[in-house]
Formats: C-alpha cells, sequence, structure tokens
C-alpha cells in the first residue's frame, strides 16, 4: 500500500485522472461526475497487515480483504452491516464524530468486564493491550513507536505541543485564520503568560493551488517565527493543506512545524515520516472509527531533546531514556478504551487504506457534482483533489442561515449534518466515509431540493 502523504494529497485517484473523458467540456459537472465514478470504480487497494478482529458469530464478518471495485455496493453493504447504524438516521457527521463498529463497541465492554471480574490485577493485562494500540497506531500513521504516545483527544494534544516547545518572550507562532478553537486557544493563553505573538495568515478558502498556500505562509514570516501552525485539514471547508511543502519550507529557516491532524487519520493514508513534520496532534475517534475519548500525539525523534513535558506524573521529567513516556497518560485511566484502537484501526486495515479514500473520495465526488447543479448552492470546498480533504464537503445556500438549515435537514429526514460559520464562512458540512452510501447522498439532495424549493 502507498503511504506517501505527499502523493495521498494528490490523491491515489488522481493519478489515473489521464484517461477520463477529455470530450467533455472542460470543468463541466458532467465531465467532474463521470471521471470521478469511473476512476475511483477501478482502484484496487491492498492492506499492509492482516486484522486479528473478533466478531461475535461467523455471519457477522465483514469481507475480508479490500474490494476490486470501489462502487461494488454489495462489498460496502457487508462492510456497513458491522456498524450500530439506526435505520431512521443518515449519519453525515463523521468529521466531529466516527461511528464505532461492532467489533470496538465489544472490545470496549469486554476490557471492562474484564476489568470488574480481576480488579487491579487486571490492569497489567490491560497496559500490554494498551501498548499494543500505540504500536499499531504508530505503523498506522507512518511514524516509530517512540515517537507516538496516546492522549485522548486531539484537543489535549494540541494543548501539549503549545505548552511543550521551548519559546522565549517575542518569538512569533505563525497559524492561519481557519485553524480550529482548540488549535487556537493553548496559544493565546500562552502569549498572555510569557509574551510570545500570536500571528495569523489568511488563506483563501478555497485557494487557487498549493503553491499559493506555500507563497502565503513564506512571505508573512518574520525573523521572529520559531513555529508554523496549521491544519492538515480544515474542519469547516475541508482544505487540504499541502503539507510536505510547507514543513519542508519550515525545516529550511530552522522553523518548528506542528500539525493538527485531527481530520485526516482513517480518512486518507498518513505517512508522518513522508509529512516531515515535528509534531502532529489528532483524534482517533474521528474518521478512525476508535472509541470516544482516543486520540495520539506525535514527537519527532530528533525533536524529542527539546520537547518539555507538561506533567511529571509519569517520573522525573529530564529522564532522557524514558522518552515519550514523560508526556503520556498519567495514572489511573480508561485503558479498555485505549485497548480497543487496536480493534479499529486494525477493521480499517483489513479493507485497506488506499480502497477507503478511494470510497470516501467518490462519495464527496458524487456529493460535489449534484450541489454544483442546484440554484443558489455553492461550494465552500474545492473540487480539486489536491486541495480538498476526500471527505468532507461544505457548501452554502444563498438567503440561508447554515444552523438553521441543518437543523431542518436533521428534523425532516433524520439527516445528521455538521455547520462551519467561523470567518466568513456560513456552510453546512457533509462528512461522508465509507460505510455511507450513494442513495443516502441522493435523499440529501431531494430533501434539500424540497426544503430550498
Amino acid at each position: 500500500m502507498n503511504r506517501d502523504t505527499d502523493r495521498a494529497n494528490e490523491a491515489p485517484l488522481d493519478r489515473m485522472e489521464s484517461n477520463g473523458t477529455a470530450q467533455e467540456e472542460p470543468g463541466s459537472r458532467r465531465q467532474f461526475l463521470k471521471g470521478s465514478l469511473a476512476v475511483a470504480a477501478g482502484v484496487a487497494a491492498t492492506s499492509m497487515w492482516d486484522a486479528t478482529t473478533v466478531f461475535a458469530q461467523e455471519d457477522e464478518k465483514p469481507p475480508s480483504g479490500p474490494p476490486d471495485r470501489i462502487d461494488d455496493e454489495a462489498y460496502w453493504e457487508k462492510v456497513r452491516a458491522q456498524f450500530h447504524l439506526k435505520p431512521d438516521t443518515i449519519y453525515l457527521n463523521n468529521g466531529t464524530l466516527g461511528l464505532c463498529p461492532k467489533p470496538v463497541t465489544q472490545a470496549v465492554f469486554d476490557g471492562y468486564v474484564y476489568l470488574a471480574e480481576t480488579g487491579s490485577e487486571g490492569r497489567y493485562q490491560l497496559w500490554d493491550e494498551v501498548e499494543e494500540s500505540r504500536k499499531t497506531a504508530a505503523r498506522f500513521l507512518g511514524a516509530d513507536e517512540k515517537e507516538m504516545v496516546l492522549t485522548r483527544n486531539a484537543t489535549q494534544g494540541l494543548s501539549v505541543i503549545a505548552n511543550g516547545i521551548r519559546m522565549e518572550p517575542g518569538d512569533e507562532i505563525l497559524m492561519t485564520t481557519d485553524e480550529h478553537i482548540a488549535g487556537i486557544q493553548p496559544w493565546t493563553r500562552r502569549a498572555r503568560r510569557f509574551g510570545i505573538q500570536v500571528s495569523q495568515v489568511h488563506i483563501p478558502s478555497p485557494p487557487g493551488s498549493k503553491q499559493e498556500v506555500v507563497d502565503l505562509f513564506e512571505k508573512a514570516l518574520t525573523p521572529k517565527t520559531k513555529v508554523v501552525f496549521f491544519c492538515h485539514v480544515t474542519r469547516g471547508p475541508g482544505l487540504l493543506y499541502p503539507v510536505r511543502e510547507l514543513c519542508d519550507m519550515a525545516r529550511e529557516k530552522g522553523i518548528v512545524s506542528a500539525v493538527d491532524g485531527a481530520q485526516t487519520p482513517g480518512m486518507t493514508p498518513v505517512d508522518l515520516h513522508e509529512m516531515g513534520c515535528d509534531l502532529f496532534a489528532t483524534s482517533l475517534h474521528k474518521w478512525a472509527l476508535t472509541p470516544s475519548g482516543t486520540g495520539c500525539l506525535y514527537v519527532r525523534e530528533g525533536f524529542q531533546e527539546t520537547f518539555w513535558p507538561t506533567s511529571d506524573g509519569n517520573g522525573p521529567w529530564d529522564d532522557r531514556e524514558q522518552a515519550l513516556w514523560r508526556i503520556g497518560p498519567h495514572g489511573t485511566y480508561e485503558r479498555p478504551i485505549r485497548a480497543a484502537i487496536k480493534t479499529a484501526l486494525d477493521f480499517l486495515n483489513t479493507i485497506g487504506m488506499d480502497a477507503i479514500y478511494a470510497r470516501d473520495r467518490m462519495l464527496s465526488d458524487y456529493l460535489k457534482a449534484q450541489l454544483m447543479e442546484m440554484p443558489g448552492v455553492s461550494l465552500g470546498t474545492s473540487t480539486d483533489h489536491a486541495l480538498s480533504s476526500p471527505g468532507i464537503t461544505s457548501f452554502g445556500v444563498e438567503g440561508w442561515d447554515s444552523t438553521l438549515l441543518r437543523g431542518i435537514l436533521q428534523g425532516k429526514a433524520g439527516i445528521v449534518l455538521s455547520r462551519d460559520q467561523r470567518r466568513t464562512h456560513d456552510l453546512v458540512r457533509v462528512s461522508t466515509h465509507f460505510y455511507n452510501t450513494p442513495g443516502e447522498i441522493d435523499r440529501l439532495i431531494e430533501v434539500l431540493t424540497d426544503v430550498l424549493s
């Protein structure tokens, strides 16, 4: 499986689009739809690891490998059967919280039953299970085991990052105007307490090209800039940042690169070594479908010597032999939940991240193509795969408040969505994942058309 994140930014599907419908008018809706679906349907993905997921009954097992065709709906129905999906709900809000598959919820239940039976002695067995989850997460994200620590979520990891980088009064962090509040607030607090400067660069939504993003960052740098911070994928418009290019730029100038990766693991292949960032925080309970309250923090091996831990609960803070142990979970924590991370990642690996990426891209392209034909509707997400996430599609409707529209869609048809009203945005956010179906997208368009008419 190709785990090159820089090439993943271009997307496995994009590398095959030269065989698309050249006879169509460039940029037309028909060409966009036909090219995207034809390419996606021909992708066959592979998995790097064998899954060890245990299922309750033999007939509940999902397919044992990736699909031959991404539009094989019979295959995806078997996958979909592994989720606790309610028949009266169309769940399109994976960017907020993903749905755990049945083997994951079973693993959490079994873990707590085991603790209830064994008490304190059971903690040691579960410690081994949690360690396996941590190592599996490291492999899943293209990192070494000694570079990864488990956290509760991206918010916790981003706070550790903001307080762990060594900076002096007057030093500057440069971030974008599209950052999540969980990424902004820790730096704002540190600025007020210790006199660092927080600066922001405005990135158009969407930008015209990857190079435009890099150029805007480079122009905003000053001699005081010590850290650049940005999302891998923004939560609202779904902008996919050119991570490798930005991290290379920072490294060349001796600047620390820190990435908010809350929206990418489980939606697109991620290779942290290929990306070249110093720090990466993520929530695994979104697209990676782990139990709620699970995430991880990556600290590049060569950067660990200068990274401060934020608590001393696990021993001497200056014990370099312990490396990231110093910033790991302290005291008693939810071991059954963290042990189930491995179960979720094994589930994804059984399908294969290339297949999941292609499925997510196919669904979002299908949605975008229909939205582009609706009067009064404008996309907030780029149609360029190099600049857009494979799973997040945001759109605005002229004359409509996105919060009101989202509420109507949920009340009228059980369609669960999110919205983005930061900066100048007033967008409805649709987060489609591999267990969603084209039929659910058709239903969204049907209900939206009815509401707007």
